[in-house]
């Protein structure tokens, strides 16, 4: 009869950015450690808090799955004598696994035919098993950082104090790290550290929780994000939306309460951005707004526990919020005394990058690219971005980086500084673009809306890129210390998803060119950053929806126009839904494979179709349709109305099958070989500035 079946691993106080992906880890660990074994369970759910992490299993079988498990050992040639005999080979290898040379059999493998011992492994009791899956999954756990703090040596996130191992109402025994496993836990540990006992895995939820401990993450959410709307009303207030910090909280307590405190009104001249950071970084406040939506004097904390000594709480959040407000407005006040432009100076002794030089350089570097942005997207209209605030937004654009607010609170960085320069006041464009050159922020992230702003993020990021390539700081593996995938996906979305006309190499080209001499050493540099962007146009267009042989089919023929890439790449995509057109693809398919192959063996195709060479009607019928649609084809093209483009070509279905249903490409006679490559060179160039059709798959 199956069985519940629960772990809990007990610590102290784990880092909130641990918990949840170590919870999933465990999970994982545990699925993977049980199917190995051959357990099966119905369920499987992970609960976590800052001091817990625990997988619970729903009927988990008794025992596990009889196994065959297969031994080889030497090769049938070594095992066997020529009249049969097994030879000494063969006899060591079945007295090692001790069975009768006699049930030794052969069995052929990849490698050839190898002697072999069949076992029949029975299956083993749970609890046996979770005796040895149990240590062996914790301690593969990662965890960004680990601590030692006994004399095995086991390495944890922090030290683990308690272990529940139940299956049914038996506990599962084992020792790690000088810690017994049981069936009790401890409750909150502020409050009460008297045994829980857990007496049945299905009993572990409502056990906690009657000890004041919401060990099921989404509950503990759901409570939190309750409590706190409740005591925003309470003031006639709403909580400003934080679904990050909520989430933060959710995993700094174990049993979520609410505490409302207030500020002095004074502190509201304060920019909003300051003290709604001020609330959340240091202290992990909620801020809340009156209903037009404004920031009020109060904030709710949240303690880990129960509702008992509210007041004195109360009173120390106040107090060391107080002293983080003050500091703040003291930030404010001393950055304010001088404009933002001024500070500009002071980023020449800030170092960007030891071979790329200064901040301040960077800037330089970052205005020379925005104008050159900038410049090919005129048009008759008017320009882009005025020259003078390109230059003035690039000055101010990392000024903030040198303020004493930026340095307490980095997370303000591009923030302050749109407040700083509006407040010296610049125009808002000027001052928006300050906070919109770091957009997007992720790379889902929303994009820079304003044209000074859109301008500088291309210029910020792509001489980051650029610059680093050139400094040999290129990603490698799932290392990207900079952030260099991120940015690259920033450029192409903005010039994509705002249809920017700007030409992708010369943008590199030119980037590379203003770098310092010292590290423009490897000329292939941008060509390095074009492959680069390319795997990530490629990874953007395929969670775009498309499927990764269209986007190969379509980039690899080029993507330095990214809007003629898109609308290439949107024509294939409605062109393959058309009858014939897989098979026609199939068949230039074909063509190109001819080509390519004629071009490896050295067979060059060149001149001109000579139509006095056309001896088949199949061939002189391809060549005289596709001059028929030549001229229309290139038409559409010419004006990026691919799809009609494509329409066109599929027009030549019939006498491209007929072509190669009747006609001996590579014939004997030299003249006509060559002739008919010519052919099939002159079809495959009406689209190879539109996909590459060997890269479509069936």
């Amino acid at each position: 009869m199956a069985k519940n079946m629960l772990l809990e691993i007990g610590t102290e106080e784990l880092p909130a950015s641990y918990i949840e992906p170590a919870a999933k880890q465990l999970c994982s660990l545990f699925e993977e450690a049980v199917k190995k074994r051959g357990l099966k369970f119905e369920a499987l759910k992970c609960y976590s808090t800052p001091r817990r992490l625990a997988v619970y299993a729903e009927k988990l079988d008794e025992k596990s799955e009889d196994r065959i498990e297969e031994c080889f050992g030497p090769s049938v040639k070594a095992g066997k004598a020529p009249d049969g005999s097994f030879t000494p080979a063969a006899r060591g290898f079945a007295a090692k696994h001790e069975v009768p040379v006699e049930k030794l059999v052969s069995k052929v493998t990849e490698k050839g035919e190898y002697l072999c011992v069949v076992k029949k492994i029975p299956g083993e009791k749970t609890e046996k098993v979770l005796s040895e899956v149990f240590p062996e999954i914790i301690k593969k756990l990662y965890f960004p950082k680990t601590m030692v703090w006994e004399s095995s040596l086991f390495r944890f996130a922090r030290p683990a104090r308690t272990f529940i191992a139940v299956y049914g109402e038996k506990i599962v025994k084992f020792s790690l790290a000088g810690v017994k496993s049981s069936n009790f836990t401890v409750g909150l540990h502020a409050t009460s550290s008297k045994k829980i006992v857990i007496s049945a895995p299905e009993k572990y939820l409502t056990a906690l929780r009657n000890n004041c401990v919401i060990v099921d993450p989404s509950e503990r959410r759901d409570i939190l994000a309750k409590i706190i709307e409740a005591a925003a009303k309470r003031v006639k207030g709403a909580v400003l939306k934080d679904e990050g910090l909520v989430n933060e909280v959710n995993f700094l307590v174990e049993h979520p309460v609410t505490v409302t405190g207030r500020f002095d009104e004074k502190f509201l001249r304060l920019p909003q951005e300051v003290l709604v950071t001020c609330l959340r970084k240091k202290q992990k406040f909620f801020a809340i707004a009156d209903q037009n939506g404004k920031l009020t004097n109060y904030f709710i904390g949240i303690r880990n526990g129960i509702s008992e000594h509210q007041d004195i709480v109360r009173e120390g959040y106040e107090k060391v919020l107080v002293a983080r407000l003050m500091d703040a407005e003291f930030f404010f006040s001393k950055d304010t005394k001088t404009t933002l432009l001024s500070k500009a100076e002071k980023l020449k002794k800030v170092m960007f990058q030891e071979s790329l030089g200064s901040v301040y350089d960077k800037i330089v570097r970052m205005e020379q690219i925005a104008s050159r942005v900038a410049g090919s997207l005129a048009n008759g209209t008017g320009l882009f971005a005025v020259p003078g605030d390109i230059e003035k937004a690039s000055r101010l654009a990392k000024a903030d980086l040198v303020t004493d607010m930026v340095y307490e609170y980095p997370e303000l960085q591009g923030s302050i500084g749109r407040i700083y320069a509006a407040h010296d006041g610049e125009p808002g464009h000027v001052s928006g673009a300050v906070e919109e050159h770091y957009m997007p922020l992720t790379s889902d992230g929303a994009l820079p809306e304003g044209n000074l702003g859109t301008v500088l993020s291309i210029a910020d990021k792509t001489d980051t890129l650029v610059g680093d390539f050139a400094a040999g700081l290129i990603p490698s593996g799932s290392a990207d210390p900079y952030g260099l995938r991120r940015m690259a996906t920033g450029i192409l979305r903005i010039i994509i998803e705002k249809k920017l006309p700007v030409p992708l190499r010369a943008l590199i080209e030119h980037s590379f060119s203003i770098l310092p001499e010292k590290v423009r050493t490897n000329p292939k540099t941008p060509d390095l950053v074009m492959d680069f962007l390319k795997l990530r146009l490629e990874n953007l267009l395929e969670a775009g929806g498309y499927k990764f042989d269209e986007i190969r089919a379509v980039v690899s023929t080029g993507f330095d126009d990214l809007l003629d890439t898109a609308e290439r790449l949107s024509a294939l995509k409605k062109i393959r839904a058309m009858k014939d057109f897989e098979s026609l693809a199939a068949a230039f398919k074909r063509a190109s494979n001819i080509l390519k192959q004629a071009s490896k063996n050295k067979i060059e195709v060149t001149g001109a179709v000579l139509e006095e060479l056309l001896r088949e009607d199949a061939e002189k019928n391809l060549y005289a349709e596709v001059r028929k649609i030549e001229s229309d084809v290139k038409a559409f093209a010419g004006t990026k109305d691919y799809l009609n483009a494509l329409i066109k070509i599929v027009e030549l279905k019939p006498s491209v099958d007929a072509f190669f249903d009747k006609v001996m490409v590579m014939a004997e006679d030299e003249a006509l070989r060559a002739n008919r490559l010519a052919l099939l060179s002159y079809t495959t160039k009406l689209f190879s500035n539109i996909l590459d059709f060997s890269q479509l798959q069936n």
